[in-house]
């Protein structure tokens, strides 16, 4: 989370030869965010740092406030959705300038640079010199904090390691991945392995040496995995005035948060399913505006439009089809689709359903969709909408059934992803918190524990039998 680090004093050690390992998925594509370095409170002239500035992964260590290292390598981390692996190497006793810091991406080495300034040989690179600290810079007022996730992290002092030591490729898929419990790996007096396997105790070691590092602010554990992947919010397809605020609490919330009139601003989700039922669920924060969310078609003149202009959702600027979504909040709700037409009111009395009750502040929205039959629904707190035009209240069991549906259409075998936009009015935007299957609205955990049909996911409402939570592991098996 952003407000979240970990800490731990250090003794001063080792400064030449060190191996950094982490697996990290980034949920933003600005600013400088550090994976690992020391503290720079303490000597802002003598400090070391890991870190993605913008795409790019970057190494540097200050010495006499001078340039000892720095690395930034070419290669962007682009990818919203995947988990890289990291690799720091660090060996300044080597008579070869190339081999003493050596960077990896998923096994990768880093050869191009925009910056290679290497170290001398047997340069200290001020590592261990000062406090350790994980995913920030500072522990005295902390700054470009790390914003994503983060797992198996390996700090060995004294040690140069290759990426092989802590990952393998998978033999059957050819993926790349964690070696779990690597084997014959020193930690030294200043390393540490951090699992983030405890959810009460995020900074415990599992090295052996009882380096437990301590924890700032308020971390979560995630249930995301390298090998099971919870939907986010892709900020590759992302439109919003001010996007550095637009998106946080690790991906799973959407703001518009420019102060002036700038209509909808929209985004999508990283995973794409084209066959499927799903489930998501979403809570409305809001001050007296409009959230809207549902699902959109990739590869849309929607999607286009909301990347490439001030406008719009990414379901409402493109075809019947494209995508729906349901708009809740203020005094309305109100279905639209890729056309940018309007489906239904649901909430004027002139349809019959002036009893549908209109999504106040904290109240929490759902959204199932059937990508085999064309089907969408919506509800607010547990209960399912009337379909529209009429009065015929839907349940749980309906949908479950494929009765009821809020709207139709032919999904023709397309990839689709959930949809979010907000409504700004003079600096009133309404803010989503989404869960789809974290368990989690932003940092407050759901009140039930409700799983899917496949035992997925963490829920405050049960999904309607059959429907799934949007992770990776359910869209290898059904999507």
């Amino acid at each position: 989370m952003a407000a979240s680090f970990l800490s731990r004093a250090a003794s001063n050690g080792n400064q030449k030869t060190y191996t950094i390992s982490v697996w990290v998925k980034s949920t933003v594509n600005y600013g400088y965010r550090v994976i690992v370095g020391s503290d720079m409170s303490n000597d802002a002239q003598n400090h070391a740092t890991l870190a993605i500035d913008g795409d790019n992964l970057k190494f540097y260590q200050l010495t006499g406030n001078d340039w000892g290292t720095l690395q930034v390598s070419t290669r962007l981390l682009r990818d919203s959705n995947s988990w890289y692996h990291i690799v720091a190497r660090v060996d300044t006793t080597q008579s070869t300038a190339a081999n003493r810091v050596r960077l990896y991406i998923n096994n990768e080495q880093v050869l191009v640079f925009n910056n290679n300034n290497i170290p001398d040989q047997n340069e200290n690179t001020a590592m261990f010199r000062y406090p350790t600290v994980v995913g920030a810079r500072r522990i005295t007022s902390p700054d470009y904090r790390w914003s994503g996730y983060m797992a198996h992290l390996h700090i060995c002092e004294g040690q140069s390691y290759e990426p092989t030591k802590f990952g393998q490729y998978d033999s059957t898929t050819g993926e790349w991945k964690p070696i779990l419990s690597p084997t014959s790996v020193s930690y030294g007096d200043n390393g540490a392995f951090l699992k983030f396997e405890n959810a009460s105790a995020l900074g415990t070691d599992s090295s052996g040496q009882g380096h437990t590092f301590t924890v700032h602010g308020d971390m979560k554990q995630s249930i995301s995995t390298t090998s099971n992947n919870f939907n986010t919010i892709n900020y590759n397809e992302a439109f919003s005035v001010g996007l550095a605020s637009a998106t946080k609490y690790g991906g799973t919330s959407w703001k518009d948060a420019y102060s002036g009139y700038d209509g909808p601003k929209g985004a999508t989700g990283n995973l794409g399913m084209a066959s499927g039922k799903w489930y998501y669920e979403m809570k409305y924060i809001s001050p007296s505006m409009y959230s809207s969310f549902g699902i959109s078609k990739a590869n849309t003149l929607a999607v286009s439009k909301m990347i490439n202009t001030q406008y719009r959702s990414p379901a409402i600027q493109g075809n019947d089809g494209d995508g729906f979504m349901c708009q809740v909040g203020s005094n309305s709700v109100l279905i639209q689709r890729g056309d940018n037409t309007e489906v239904q009111w649901l909430s004027n009395s002139s349809d019959g359903n002036s009893g549908i009750q209109v999504a106040t502040n904290g109240q929490i929205c759902m959204c199932a969709f059937d990508l085999d039959a064309g089907k969408i629904w919506w509800g607010i707190n547990g209960t399912w909408n009337t379909v529209p035009g009429s009065t015929t209240a839907t349940s749980s069991s309906d949908i479950a059934s494929g009765n009821n549906a809020h709207k139709t259409w032919t999904p023709n075998g397309k990839f689709f992803r959930s949809g979010h936009s907000e409504y700004n009015r003079f600096g009133n935007a309404a803010e989503q918190l989404l869960n789809f299957g974290e368990g989690r609205f932003g940092t407050t955990a759901v009140a039930s524990g409700n799983a899917d049909s496949a035992g997925e996911g963490v829920f405050e409402y049960a999904p309607p039998t059959g429907f799934l939570a949007i992770c990776t592991k359910n869209i290898k098996n059904t999507g």
